[in-house]
């Protein structure tokens, strides 16, 4: 009996690090979502099954109140730094709060790093396109992956009981105070469930 050999070769994850810009009275949060294909189990590659892709929150990180641009572009640059020699690394940053001169400035600070930077201006409007995205298509796109199953928390993420808190109060509509870590998920999963 001939078995088949299949050629198949997991891709390399994909990094996609979730920022929402805090302003006054609200923090400055990042979310690092790796995306991947993991192989099947031997019977089940037999079988056809294709490989399995996975998203995981690999880390949430909450940075305190009134922590400067400067000094978060910093922390992310570090973070971009370990990144990106393990896969792809692709920053989401939601632009509206902060403007564009803070995302020129991460432009400039992540030149050189490999990673690509994506703003995005978060809106109350119906459509999205390359550069915004209605909140409730937002909010949308997390839930449909937590339905279906397709999203993992690390049980090791630094401030991973804020994230749980905040996913059960997020709203489709209402932005708060307390949704940054819930927000820059959304916006790592917006990013990497476009096709």
């Amino acid at each position: 009996m001939l078995i088949p050999i299949l050629n198949v070769k997991p891709i390399d994850p994909v990094y996609f690090v979730g920022v929402d810009l805090g302003q006054r009275g609200s923090h400055t949060a990042f979310i690092i979502l790796e995306r991947f294909e993991e192989q099947p189990e031997f019977t089940d590659l037999l079988r056809g099954a294709p490989l399995r892709i996975r998203y995981i929150v690999r880390q949430a990180i909450r940075v305190p109140l009134g922590t400067p641009y400067s000094e978060v572009s910093a922390q992310l640059k570090t973070i971009i730094q370990k990144l990106t020699p393990r896969g792809t690394t692709i920053l989401v940053i939601d632009e509206t709060g902060a403007g564009i001169p803070i995302i020129e400035m991460f432009r400039k600070d992540f030149s050189g790093t490999g990673a690509r930077l994506i703003p995005l201006t978060i809106t109350s409007g119906q459509t999205a396109s390359s550069t915004t995205v209605p909140r409730a298509a937002l909010v949308t796109k997390l839930q449909v992956m937590a339905e279906r199953q397709e999203l993992e928390i690390a049980q090791d993420c630094r401030d991973i009981d804020i994230l749980k808190q905040e996913l059960a109060n997020l709203s489709l509509t209402k932005s708060s105070d307390s949704d940054d870590l819930a927000l820059a998920l959304c916006l790592a999963c917006w990013r990497a469930k476009v096709r």
